[in-house]
């Protein structure tokens, strides 16, 4: 029967070796919690870089329509043919975008109204009229970029480079775009003014101008800030500070172009004001597009590296999962072996033989030697009392206890 502290002391057993095996389950709750709380952190960040690139799509789509549009107003302006093929392809992939980024950038009801401007442009008119008529379609336009660039939050980039160079591929050059073409198409229109209205127009033109200057140098400034901000293996690369000068030196191009102006000449070089725009509307173009290209490669290497810290952490989580398994594995095997131990039944000792019933072939029992106290000195062995000898034995024959006969039936007890 078990006693009372046997009792105890098998359930503080029991106790403590539960609490071992559920120790690394306790552990295993932070790292969960740990996990879900970087688990959701990333979750927002991809989400939020994959808005971003949206937005980067769109306004890849917004540049070659700005530049079509106003394309399509120096052509009114000098009486050029129209590059309606341009601007109709251009609508389109807006279209195209709005239709499948629309609803998530809320853009729909800004592009439809800038479409609906767009169909109505004239074709044809004075110069001032058209550039009234143009100036419209330019404003929704450029309302447009800004709302996908918030909607987007790339005006939220949490990375300096990338935040630059939105704002330059966003703001600062489409407003030198339109500033540009606006400059260009003044002078044109003013060379066939008369002296009094020449004066008036002088005025918009040095407007005009001080906008082309100031976007410019923005736009320098930014990618000045931008190449500074990139940070870890990014860099901004030679080919798009390359792009950047030949788009300032196309600028640096049109300002004098209003020097006859300023001089009461009158006359401007129209197609040299042709070429010269034309090379500034190239530049710029590709610049735009290297700048949205260079921002979705910066938010392509975050994705990734966003994509490799849910990898860490799920990686994390399962070698957790698997220590804290191991110790549960281990004391359930413990257990089913000791459980399996005591369902089997004890099998009672063997009688002992006594030494005369032992068979010949099997050596009697000898007892087991006593346990000896390491201070007390080893007993004696005990001497087997000598048989005595048979009383019906005669005794002229006393038996010769030296003969091996005597001594093989003295062993067993019995009579010779």
């Amino acid at each position: 029967m078990m006693t009372t502290g046997a009792r105890q002391r098998r359930r503080s057993g029991l106790f403590s070796g539960r609490t071992r095996s559920l120790f690394p389950l306790v552990l295993v709750l932070p790292v969960t919690l740990l996990f879900s709380m970087v688990w959701q952190s990333v979750g927002d960040q991809i989400d939020f870089a994959n808005l971003e690139r949206d937005g980067v799509r769109y306004i890849q789509q917004l540049g070659p329509l700005e530049i079509a549009l106003t394309n399509t107003q120096s052509a009114v302006v000098s009486g050029r043919p129209l590059p309606r093929q341009e601007l109709i392809r251009a609508v389109d992939n807006v279209a195209a975008v709005d239709r499948e980024l629309g609803g998530r950038l809320h853009t729909e009801d800004r592009w439809t109204g800038l479409r609906t401007k767009i169909e109505s442009l004239p074709g044809s008119g004075a110069g001032a009229t058209v550039m009234d008529a143009y100036a419209g379609a330019h404003d929704l336009l450029l309302a447009l970029m800004d709302k996908v660039r918030n909607n987007s939050k790339l005006i939220r980039d949490p990375d300096a480079d990338s935040y630059y160079l939105g704002d330059g591929a966003t703001q600062e050059l489409p407003e030198g775009i339109i500033a540009a073409a606006n400059y260009t198409d003044l002078l044109v229109s003013a060379a066939g003014l008369p002296g009094g209205d020449r004066a008036d127009a002088l005025v918009d033109i040095n407007s005009a101008r001080s906008d082309l200057v100031g976007n410019a140098r923005d736009l320098s400034e930014d990618v000045r800030l931008a190449v500074e901000g990139a940070t870890g293996s990014r860099s901004l690369g030679s080919a798009l500070l390359s792009k950047l000068d030949r788009l300032n030196r196309s600028i640096d191009n049109l300002v004098p172009l209003m020097q006859p102006v300023l001089a009461g000449k009158g006359r401007v070089d129209v197609a040299q004001i042709a070429r010269a725009r034309d090379e500034m509307q190239a530049a710029a173009a590709d610049f735009s597009a290297a700048l949205l290209v260079q921002i979705d490669i910066a938010l392509k290497d975050r994705l990734s590296s966003l994509g490799q810290r849910r990898l860490l952490a799920i990686g994390t989580l399962a070698l957790a999962v698997l220590l804290a398994l191991v110790p549960l594995v281990m004391a359930l095997v413990t257990r089913r072996g000791d459980a399996k131990g005591r369902s089997e039944p004890n099998r009672p000792p063997a009688p002992r033989v006594p030494a005369h019933q032992a068979p010949a072939h099997q050596a009697p029992d000898r007892p087991a030697p006593e346990r000896q106290h390491p201070e007390r000195p080893a007993a004696p062995p005990r001497q087997r009392p000598a048989e005595p000898v048979p009383a019906h034995w005669p005794p002229s024959r006393q038996p010769d206890r030296s003969d091996p006969e005597f001594a093989r039936w003295e062993r067993f007890g019995a009579p010779q």
